[in-house]
Order: C-alpha cells, then sequence, then structure tokens
C-alpha cells in the first residue's frame, strides 16, 4: 500500500506569478501606508488631477495660437501677390492691349 499511495498523491500545479521588471512591491505597499497614514492620497490624487488639466488645456490653446499664427501670414502673402498682380502685370497687359488695337 506505501508504493501505491505514494503514486496517488498528485503534486499541485505551480501557480503563475507575474513580476513587473521595475516594480518593487514591499516598496509600493510602504508609500501607500506612508500616504494613508499622513492622509495625503486624496491630496495626491487632487494633485495629479489639476495637473493634467493644466495639461491638456495648455495644449488645447497652442493649437489654437498656431492656427491663429498661421492665418495672418497667409492674408499677408495674398496680399502682396494681388498687389504684384495689380501694379506689375496689369498695366503691362493693359499696354499690350493699346498696341495691338493701334
Amino acid at each position: 500500500m506505501g508504493l501505491f499511495s505514494a503514486f496517488s498523491k498528485q503534486r499541485q500545479p505551480r501557480g503563475f506569478s507575474l513580476q513587473h521588471r521595475y516594480y518593487d512591491e514591499k516598496k509600493a505597499k510602504m508609500e501607500s501606508l506612508r500616504q494613508a497614514r499622513k492622509g495625503e492620497r486624496s491630496k495626491d490624487s487632487e494633485l495629479r488631477r489639476e495637473q493634467l488639466r493644466e495639461a491638456w488645456s495648455s495644449k488645447r490653446s497652442t493649437n489654437v495660437k498656431s492656427e491663429s499664427k498661421r492665418s495672418p501670414l497667409v492674408w499677408i502673402l495674398i496680399a502682396v501677390v494681388v498687389a504684384y498682380i495689380v501694379f506689375k502685370v496689369l498695366p503691362a497687359m493693359l499696354v499690350m492691349s493699346e498696341i495691338a488695337s493701334t
């Protein structure tokens, strides 16, 4: 019977434990306990939320500013092209049409 009982006992399967590469569990637990003891958890989360809001608002405002900076440059370029056409090309065309009509 002793031989049979040795074979009937099955080994328990090993559990799967995934450990992240740069994660220190003890340090994280100690830090969370320290923060909970001091009551800083709510302050820390509020600080993170505020920083996110500021970052998002700054990104939104820079996109609007960059578009508004480009717009005047485009209008200035169009005005220069129109002025060139009016003062250089149009008089030359008028002179050529007078020559052709006579």
